[in-house]
């Protein structure tokens, strides 16, 4: 009778946990943009990240704005910054080119992330109200709850190959998507809907200002501050 006893509890803990309902980040479908002004044309990515200093206290400092490769990102969300390259060949056309040197370029693309919380610009955000009575009531084998936060700013500019800016624009991105993990979601799996939705929004951030920069009627405009994605 002990075992039958333990046996059916284990079953209901078990029935109370459930299936981990894990966050869906819907993916963009990007297409290259396609202008002759990008056409056979090599760019330069020049990359920069900051993020506020970590403290306990609130009014941290922001760190400088600096050089992505000079930087420890964050674990969450680094993965598709290290690959901006990646994102980059995405948005252009397949004749254009990038290069890491400076005196090759036709365009020099630079780009400041930065992040609101020192969490990093997505990140995973622990529901403790929500999961801490669960944990006691299924003696820490429950699922747990958390929500995937996108919380960051990031400018696009452009310049021609004599460092002549012309455009530039501003995108604030704000947006939350619960996200449940289970027993057996750790290190890296547990982390990919943050690095998924950090890569959905740099998609979606570089697409739309390829697609304005292209426009001739806005060349040469500094555009600042649209409103939140």
């Amino acid at each position: 009778m002990t075992m039958l006893k333990f046996a059916t509890a284990g079953l209901a803990l078990l029935l109370m946990t459930g299936c981990a309902s894990r966050a869906e980040i819907d993916m963009p479908n990007i297409q290259p943009v396609q202008s002759l002004a990008y056409e056979h044309k090599t760019f330069y990515p020049d990359i920069y990240y900051s993020q506020p200093q970590a403290n306990l206290f609130s009014g941290a400092a922001t760190q400088a704005m600096r050089p992505l490769g000079s930087v420890k990102l964050p674990r969450a969300s680094s993965p598709p910054m290290k690959n901006f390259d990646l994102l980059l060949r995405e948005q252009l056309p397949s004749t254009s080119v990038i290069t890491h040197d400076a005196r090759e370029k036709d365009y020099r693309l630079k780009v400041e992330i930065q992040a609101h919380e020192n969490r990093g610009p997505v990140y995973l955000d622990y529901l403790m109200a929500k999961n801490l009575p669960m944990n006691l009531l299924t003696f820490g084998i429950a699922n747990e709850d958390f929500d995937v936060i996108a919380d960051f700013e990031v400018v696009y500019c452009l310049y021609d190959k004599d460092e002549q800016l012309l455009y530039r624009k501003d995108y604030t991105v704000k947006d939350s998507v619960p996200h449940q993990t289970g027993n057996f979601d750790l290190g890296d799996r547990m982390l990919m809907p943050a690095r998924d939705m950090m890569k959905k929004y740099l998609q979606l951030t570089m697409n739309d200002f390829f697609i304005q920069a292209s426009q001739p009627s806005l060349r040469h405009v500094a555009v600042v501050s649209p409103p939140a994605i």
